[in-house]
């Protein structure tokens, strides 16, 4: 597996990025495409999700991103802004934001995601990444405890009944 680093999402790998994006819609709380963009706070009902995550990707696609690529094929990505300030338990950080990890259903469980977060580490300028979830998505909190990233705020119940909205940070070296 090789993972590119990418200031901008180049032409070629646009198309295999939406459709990866498009397949995990729906495992999402809420759905990408209830959403408006990459870092809409308002994550609680409202929208309703359409049958399209254009309005998402079309956000998202301004990003910077890590690809895991098998050959030419992108069969993974995480998309990120670098130099976001962004709120945690009520203080304003600038680190490198993740707004967006998706990894490929027929690739899930072979280490793509840990691959990315590294190459993330070894080529940002920023001494910190954040990223957000929500407190259900047991896979992804796994891992990011895995990186050695802390628990930096809770949502109660923002995106739903017993569905928290979770910050997690990495100080890097």
């Amino acid at each position: 597996m090789e993972y590119r680093f990418e200031k901008r999402l180049c032409e070629g790998y646009a198309e295999e990025v939406r459709r990866i994006l498009y397949k995990a819609d729906g495992e999402f709380v809420p759905a990408l495409s209830s959403r408006n963009g990459t870092t809409q706070k308002n994550l609680s009902g409202g929208a309703t999700a359409t049958a399209d995550p254009v309005e998402y990707f079309e956000v998202m696609r301004q990003q910077a991103f890590v690809l895991a690529l098998e050959g030419e094929k992108v069969v993974g990505f995480l998309s990120f802004i670098p130099h976001h300030r962004i709120e945690m338990a009520g203080e304003k950080v600038v680190c490198a934001y993740v707004s967006t990890i998706v990894v490929d259903p027929a690739y899930r469980g072979k280490g793509l995601t840990e691959g990315m977060y590294e190459k993330l580490f070894d080529e940002i300028e920023d001494n910190c990444v954040a990223t957000r979830t929500w407190s259900k998505n047991h896979a992804h909190i796994h891992i990011l405890e895995k990186e050695h990233f802390r628990l930096a705020d809770t949502l109660k119940d923002d995106r739903g009944l017993g569905i928290d909205t979770v910050y997690y940070v990495k100080e890097l070296p």
